[in-house]
């Protein structure tokens, strides 16, 4: 526990790409603070400055804005892909921006299919995390990543706007609270405490993400549901 604060002290600004390479591979990073805080702590504070809006946008409005907020995040997906092959291609930035072009491209007249992706992996990120928090085994959270990437990308066909909801919802709280702990940890009065709280509470973060996140849902399915009944009356007027 002692060697938490040091965290920051070894930090360097990274890119959100980089950085979110660092936890690609962790699901289930809610319940592990370390590595998060670690992968955090090299994040820049404008681009945790841009995390806390974007995120808290996607809380409040991001079934309204769901059509912008697919394509932005299939041309972010297809960044961290070209990220990740600029690696063997070389020429990272030219591979990025064409594969990010190339994923917000084709999301946009298939937006089905591109909010099933998401939300399978919202699926995931939720079923890891709770494979995690109540598992006795762990290491096999990818088992519980998988039930829940299958059950939420299945649903998309059946409860498009539901799922819309729950995506939005999730990934703009996951988006506000690392946004957030990232900034208290670049002020030094708050630093220390902040990670030090993390750590020693696993279930701090987990709750933290699951407020956020369903203050985001039961906001955005209100606005949904009234936005419904006008349109029916509406309907029915004419």
């Amino acid at each position: 526990m002692n060697s938490a604060p040091l965290v920051l002290a070894q930090a360097t600004d990274v890119s959100p790409l980089a950085a979110a390479n660092e936890t690609v591979n962790r699901l289930d990073i809610l319940n592990h603070p370390e590595e998060l805080l670690a992968a955090l702590a090299n994040l820049h504070v404008v681009w945790a400055s841009i995390f806390v809006v974007v995120g808290a946008l996607c809380i409040l409005n991001g079934y309204k804005w769901h059509k912008k907020v697919v394509i932005v995040c299939a041309f972010l997906g297809g960044l961290g892909l070209g990220h990740m092959l600029s690696k063997q291609m070389g020429n990272s930035r030219i591979v990025m921006g064409a594969l990010g072009l190339l994923c917000a491209i084709v999301a946009a007249p298939l937006l089905r299919f591109a909010v099933a992706i998401f939300g399978a992996l919202t699926g995931a990120f939720i079923g890891a995390n709770l494979w995690t928090a109540f598992s006795h085994s762990p290491e096999a959270h990818l088992a519980g990543a998988a039930m829940g990437g299958i059950a939420l990308g299945l649903a998309t066909f059946i409860m498009f706007r539901l799922v819309v909801v729950i995506f939005t919802s999730i990934g703009g709280a996951a988006l506000a609270v690392f946004g957030g702990i990232t900034l208290l940890l670049h002020v030094p009065a708050w630093s220390e405490s902040v990670q030090t709280s993390l750590i020693a509470n696993q279930l701090l973060l987990p709750l933290i993400v699951t407020v956020a996140a369903v203050t985001g849902f039961v906001f955005q399915h209100s606005r949904m549901r009234d936005d419904s009944e006008k349109e029916e009356a509406e309907a029915a007027a004419t």
